[in-house]
């Protein structure tokens, strides 16, 4: 994998919005001072502070693409319909062959190492440190070079405007605190033309039961999506030509800026 500062995208800093220029061990900004600390070649930036999410999905981690976790919570999201590999569809849609792409909400990066032999550079992103760990840990064990990960919040991303030819989000959107604020950021870092594909929650199959999603919303702040919701979340972002594939409660979408 190459280093953060080598992969000709600029990071941007957390306080005054200027371009961050590497340093030993950190990104330092010459405009204000201020400096983001990079371990193990991964920049970390501030996070929103009082989310349970980081330490839960920390914890998740280790687990997340063994057959304990996400095949099992796959399944039963999108039934038996839905696609047998959830990253086929969304790269498809994508269509990032040679482009520049962003992976909101990584996680241990199923779809970022899944798209990166195709695009020209590939950045995750996650809140949880031991997520964007793991993801960069099987990134080197592919031996992907053409990849990088840092812990970034969705709600505040840490790249000029209009980096991206594509941006994804793989079943993190109804996770976010500020979901409008994070779309917004999605389509800022965007280029013209360029197209946001992700998956969510929908209130559909297992989550049309009785008091399915108000237990989710009190127990970890999911939000649960109807198609017609999310179509005006993006179109309020400013997205156009927005397109939906449902499998159970599992909420395909891509959408063009």
């Amino acid at each position: 994998m190459r280093d953060p500062d080598r992969t000709g995208v600029t990071l941007t800093c957390p306080r005054c919005e200027a371009a961050l220029s590497a340093r030993d061990r950190e990104l330092r900004c010459d405009t204000c001072g201020e400096s983001v600390p990079v371990v193990d070649g991964i920049p970390h930036f501030p996070v929103a502070a009082g989310s349970t999410v980081p330490s839960a999905f920390d914890a998740l981690s280790s687990i997340y693409e063994t057959r304990f976790w996400f095949p099992v919570v796959y399944r039963l999201i999108g039934g038996l319909r839905a696609p047998a590999d959830d990253r086929s569809l969304l790269a498809d849609a994508l269509d990032g062959a040679g482009a520049e792409v962003l992976n909101v909400a990584c996680g241990t990066g199923r779809f970022t190492r899944y798209i990166a032999t195709d695009a020209a550079f590939v950045w995750g992103i996650d809140v949880s440190t031991g997520m964007v760990r793991r993801a960069q840990r099987y990134a080197a064990r592919d031996g992907l070079d053409a990849i990088a990960f840092a812990r970034m919040d969705a709600e505040n991303l840490r790249f000029k405007e209009a980096t991206f030819d594509g941006v994804s989000c793989c079943w993190a959107l109804h996770l976010f605190g500020e979901i409008p604020t994070a779309v917004a950021e999605m389509y800022r870092v965007l280029t013209p033309d360029g197209r946001l594909v992700g998956t969510t929650l929908s209130r559909d199959w297992l989550l049309a039961l009785p008091g399915a999603r108000s237990v989710l919303r009190r127990t970890i702040g999911v939000r649960v999506f109807d198609r017609e919701g999310l179509r005006d979340l993006l179109f309020d972002a400013g997205f156009t030509t927005v397109q939906f594939e449902r499998y159970g409660a599992a909420l395909f979408f891509s959408a063009e800026k």
